[in-house]
């Protein structure tokens, strides 16, 4: 199912936004100063979003990794 939904990946100076349109599903890590990764910084559910939450956190990580490689911001050996 969430790989059929289209997802809106954004990104700042430091952070990775990923957002399900036509919902309130949101979640925005932010690129680590202290380890090569993505921290957490803040997730916001909808329970009317045509995908459970957990479903919806599990793709955004995938999709958060995929556009930190690009960027640069991760290796290419860093785990989806």
């Amino acid at each position: 199912m969430a790989e059929s939904l289209k997802f809106r990946v954004e990104t700042t100076d430091e952070n990775v936004i990923v957002t399900l349109p036509g919902t309130n599903c949101m979640v925005e890590y932010r690129k680590s100063a202290q380890a090569p990764g993505l921290a957490l910084c803040r997730a916001q559910d909808d329970a009317k979003a045509p995908i459970h939450e957990i479903h919806f956190l599990a793709r955004a990580w995938q999709l958060a990794i995929e556009k930190a490689k690009e960027l640069g911001w991760l290796g290419a050996t860093a785990t989806v």
